[in-house]
């Protein structure tokens, strides 16, 4: 073997590029021939230490000692092309056959064994069962994919599921611990960050025609019923400044992050936790703005916002079937009314007091939920053709009550230290900024401050004394009882009813949560708006994988987290075994590890083969 090197020249933009390559020679009946083994790149090695590389790498793959002695740095190039030559013949190696097949024997140096390219294949294999069970490999290729657009989408997606991070991240672990490549039947080992991004661009360009698709294509294959609706937004925040993305803009961050710019995600989901469809917006957007956008985007097409009585008449009696569950924040008057005109009927938290708490009669509530852990009761209203349920909930009492003496306690807390700077050097005591700094604190605290009545003495504009009193008790008992209200336009529902499909909200912060831990949605990294866009709808891709296959799993009697999956999954590997026999030849076998038990009973679960790969064999 020897090393070659080749200058192409770019006529357009007037540059040379420079590669090597590995070399061999051959005899034909025509004479001597040189042919391509393996492409090196660009060596950054000096040439007259090429030969001291080729043979290294031709000893390594066929076993042999070096006869000369090799510097760390070659020996390293070495074994690198090495791996990379016995993997690029491997791939093209047939599969052995099946295990029924007569046995085979070889007399073995059992010292010369070796093990190398070991590669994780447990949790791809459950993620690209599942993408391909969804139909996303067929989708993308009439979506007009190549096959490697299609093989780099399986990767970005799959990617996100089982080893979440950036797309350098993603482009490292694909190529040196993951065995994804093997299971697509592709190679990743020249693959490039830009690769990566450009795909995350192509996957946003159909967003709508891929969410169309897994919503109809999920429906089928769970048996989803889709009479629930659940909607909640979230945000995220960026690193940097974001400048480049007119969505990116600083709000009440979910995450405490008031310093960075954030970016906020709606998404509509079903009773099984199956995404319906998702939009992104604004970071400060007001919440109740987003329903009609979202409900456009449920439909597939424009709500007609004209104030016809007639046809907002006709449509009420039109009724879809479908009940959108929400949370105070988003059910505004007008929104309720909305749903009502475009057919939905609605569950929501009421966003002020429908009915006096004096007027509840506390001797005949209803207890629908009692356990050790909590004790919720209830009371229906109808009223206005709604149903309004009182709801006192033991545990939401308990956690309310710690906070009101926690934002009582850092209020007056504050008001002392606003207090404690009249009487010291310095410190500020004049009537407008005290009674400014005051409203900063109210303003701070506005869940607790509004109980309180302040009064701040003062003469020729100096302050010189602060009193406070909480004297609103019974309202902030009523604020911090544990009782809410519910109010929904289905008059047909129980209380038990009412109440449990309320708390399928906590689905959907299950879904959010998982796009924020286990997929890593947070924080975003790119700082141009489609990049970022498309972030986010990589990362919703990723998340019907997940609750496809935890559905799955549920339903066979498997309750676990998937970060927990698939760090268990990960034992499974592929590895490269390598011998040599008694006629000194090196022999490779690549070949998957055994499952262990957990790995059977997620496979068994799943419909899944123990091996999904079989084995290859080249001798040298």
């Amino acid at each position: 073997m020897f090393i070659k090197e080749i200058i192409k020249r770019n006529i357009r933009f007037g540059r040379e590029f420079i590669c090597h390559r590995l070399m061999e020679s051959y005899r034909t009946e025509g004479g001597p021939r040189q042919r391509t083994v393996l492409n090196l790149g660009k060596l950054d090695l000096p040439k007259e230490r090429w030969k001291m590389l080729a043979d290294s790498i031709e000893a390594k793959i066929t076993g042999q000692l070096c006869l000369f002695e090799v510097d760390n740095y070659v020996d390293q190039q070495a074994t690198h092309y090495a791996n990379l030559l016995i993997h690029q013949r491997l791939a093209i190696m047939p599969e052995k056959k099946s295990e029924k097949d007569e046995a085979e024997y070889e007399t073995v140096d059992i010292k010369s064994l070796s093990n190398s390219q070991k590669r994780n294949i447990g949790a791809e294999y459950v993620g690209l069962s599942m993408y391909k069970r969804l139909g996303l490999n067929q989708l993308f290729k009439q979506l007009g994919f190549s096959k490697k657009e299609s093989d780099i989408t399986a990767l970005s997606i799959i990617g996100r599921l089982v080893h979440p991070g950036s797309e350098r991240r993603t482009r490292k672990w694909a190529q040196h611990l993951s065995g994804l490549d093997e299971l697509l039947g592709t190679d990743f080992s020249q693959l490039s960050n830009n690769a990566l991004y450009r795909n995350l661009d192509l996957q946003l360009t159909h967003k709508e025609e891929i969410e169309k698709y897994l919503k109809i294509k999920e429906r089928h294959l769970f048996s989803l019923k889709e009479n629930i609706i659940l909607y909640d937004l979230t945000n995220t925040y960026f690193e940097g400044k974001a400048k480049n993305n007119k969505k990116a803009k600083k709000g009440r961050s979910k995450e405490k992050r008031m310093d960075a710019p954030l970016v906020t995600l709606g998404m509509m989901i079903d009773e099984m936790g199956f995404p319906k469809t998702s939009k992104i917006f604004e970071g400060n957007v007001s919440e109740p703005s987003t329903l009609i956008e979202m409900i456009e985007a449920l439909q597939g097409n424009k709500i007609d916002r004209e104030d016809n009585s007639e046809k907002k008449e006709s449509s009420k009696k039109v009724k879809k079937g479908i009940t959108v569950v929400m949370d105070a924040g988003i059910a505004k008057k007008d929104n309720l009314t909305l749903l009502k005109e475009e057919g939905y009927d609605y569950i929501c938290v009421a966003r002020n007091k429908p009915i006096d708490f004096s007027k509840i009669d506390k001797t005949a509530l209803l207890t629908i939920k009692k356990d050790k852990n909590n004790k919720v009761e209830v009371q229906m209203i109808k009223k206005d053709n709604e149903s309004i349920l009182y709801c006192k909930s033991d545990l939401k009492a308990k956690k309310e009550e710690a906070m009101r003496s926690l934002f009582q306690t850092r209020f007056e807390k504050e008001l002392k230290k606003i207090a404690s700077a009249l009487s010291k050097k310095g410190g500020t005591k004049k009537y407008d900024k005290v009674v400014e700094r005051i409203g900063r604190q109210k303003e701070r605290y506005s869940s607790i401050a509004h109980y309180y009545k302040i009064e701040v003495k003062h003469k020729d504009g100096i302050a010189n004394a602060i009193e406070w009193e909480f004297y609103k008790e019974q309202e902030a008992q009523e604020r911090f009882s544990g009782s809410y209200f519910l109010r929904t336009s289905r008059v047909d529902l129980t209380e038990e009813d009412i109440w449990s499909l309320y708390i399928m909200l906590t689905n959907i912060e299950d879904a959010f949560r998982y796009l924020k831990s286990e997929l890593n949605l947070r924080p975003i990294w790119h700082q141009k708006e489609a990049r970022s866009d498309a972030h986010l709808f990589n990362t919703i891709l990723a998340y019907h994988l997940l609750i496809s296959i935890q559905t799955e799993l549920q339903n066979d009697g498997i309750y676990m987290r998937w970060w927990n999956i698939r760090e268990l999954l990960s034992s499974h590997a592929r590895v490269t075994t390598a011998m040599t026999n008694k006629e000194k030849k090196r022999i490779y076998i690549r070949d998957c590890t055994d499952p262990e038990s957990f790995n059977k009973r997620i496979y068994d679960a799943l419909k899944l083969s123990y091996y999904p790969i079989k084995a290859k064999r080249i001798k040298i």
